[in-house]
């Protein structure tokens, strides 16, 4: 079931990107605007995070990588995939856990101004989880869904800020999280990134190369 979280972002995005739809298109009608920010392109992350199970259990560190595809379908949406495995390590840097997120999603954006877009994002999960043998946390496999709201905006044609969110869930559990982001274009289709991301207890330092298609 669509838990309230998701039913209040779904409608906080419909009232977001609905009534500037026809602006936009009677914009890109007089060919007057476009935003620059393209959402066809590949990329690779590597990441740092911590995760904090709180109840004066040990904090497990984790690296982790990843790789993501945006293929556009028309102005307005984009087929999307995305996968990260992330292994965690003691403080010993005894192996002891690694994850593995994997999402198929779909993409709708509009242009809400000059050089900004808001975007939403509805994804199958696919989660992988090993654990110790005798530990008590849930591993195996198991289908979830993420859905996720955006902005990107352009500061200058070279730096780019995102800022979203995200609910995530799977394995019984329901975890919403937020990122933020800067990019650096350099070679006009070419950029660096580096990134926050935050939950309930987890936090991740993440540094991306992206290449637009």
């Amino acid at each position: 079931m669509i838990n309230s979280f998701i039913r209040r972002t779904f409608l906080a995005a419909l009232v977001m990107l609905v009534p500037v739809s026809n602006a936009v298109s009677e914009a890109d009608s007089s060919g007057g605007i476009n935003s620059g920010i393209s959402f066809d392109y590949v990329q690779a992350t590597f990441a740092l995070t911590t995760v904090d199970p709180g109840d004066s259990i040990t904090e497990a560190d984790g690296t982790g990588f990843g790789f993501s595809l945006s293929l556009g379908i028309n102005k307005y949406s984009a087929f999307t995939l995305s996968v990260i495995s992330t292994t965690f390590d003691t403080f010993q840097g005894i192996e002891v856990e690694s994850s593995k997120l994997t999402t198929y999603g779909f993409t709708a954006h509009t242009l809400i101004a000059p050089s900004t877009e808001v975007y939403a994002n509805l994804s199958l999960a696919i989660a992988n989880a090993t654990v110790p043998e005798g530990s008590s946390a849930t591993g195996g496999e198991d289908y979830g869904g993420v859905f996720g709201v955006g902005l990107r905006y352009l500061v200058t044609d070279k730096i780019e800020l995102e800022l979203g969110g995200s609910n995530t869930e799977v394995f019984d559990a329901s975890v919403f999280s937020y990122n933020l982001e800067t990019r650096i274009y350099f070679r006009k289709v070419y950029s660096l990134g580096a990134g926050y991301v935050s939950s309930e207890n987890a936090d991740s330092f993440q540094f991306h190369i992206r290449m637009d298609i």
